[in-house]
């Protein structure tokens, strides 16, 4: 072996050693923040930032309710209702919902808001992608939705970028973590 290819081991050697750890760290880190996430989150709020600084409630209102889920295996799904919720239709049965006049399944598609596929996490970013799979809205499937996040103790607040009603927005959702249930027979 040359004194060159024994200084290159030496190196490639040297970078195993040193970089290892830090390497091993960032995968140890990065399932850790993925655990962290794992569970069910509660809604709070969601607030719409125009640039001018100003909070608006175009799409849920003040005070919707909502649920998003991630589990282990790398799946996720979110359910929102908005305030107020839609009142119609008020069948017992999706036979009879189905049959309702189209103005009360539009107020139900309205206040409604779902979607469910797969999350990765890139916690060197601060950012959590929702990889959709189904969705109410069948235009956002296939879509990647990357969300900034903070994660603090028990509450979640993603944070999107979105261009509608004609100018740039920041939309946040503040999430609370639902404690575990004891599971009962």
């Amino acid at each position: 072996m040359t004194t060159r290819n024994r200084s290159l081991v030496v190196l490639v050697m040297m970078n195993i050693v040193l970089l290892g750890p830090s390497v091993a760290g960032q995968k140890g880190s990065e399932a850790s923040a993925r655990d962290k996430f794992v569970g069910a989150w509660r809604l709070v709020s969601i607030e719409t930032i125009r640039p001018n600084g100003e909070v608006i409630y175009p799409f849920y209102g003040k005070h919707p309710e909502g649920l998003i889920m991630y589990d282990n295996s790398g799946w996720m799904s979110v359910q929102i209702v908005s305030d107020p919720p839609a009142k119609a239709p008020s069948r017992s049965s999706r036979e009879e919902v189905m049959a309702a006049p189209s103005a009360e399944k539009s107020s139900a598609f309205y206040s409604y808001y779902t979607y469910c596929g797969t999350w990765s996490l890139d916690t060197a970013q601060q950012v959590v992608r929702h990889h959709i799979r189904q969705a109410l809205i069948s235009g956002e499937v296939g879509e990647d939705v990357v969300r900034r996040y903070v994660l603090v103790g028990d509450r979640l607040t993603p944070t999107a970028k979105t261009h509608e009603m004609g100018e740039d927005h920041e939309r946040k959702l503040a999430w609370q973590r639902v404690p575990k249930q004891p599971v009962t027979k």
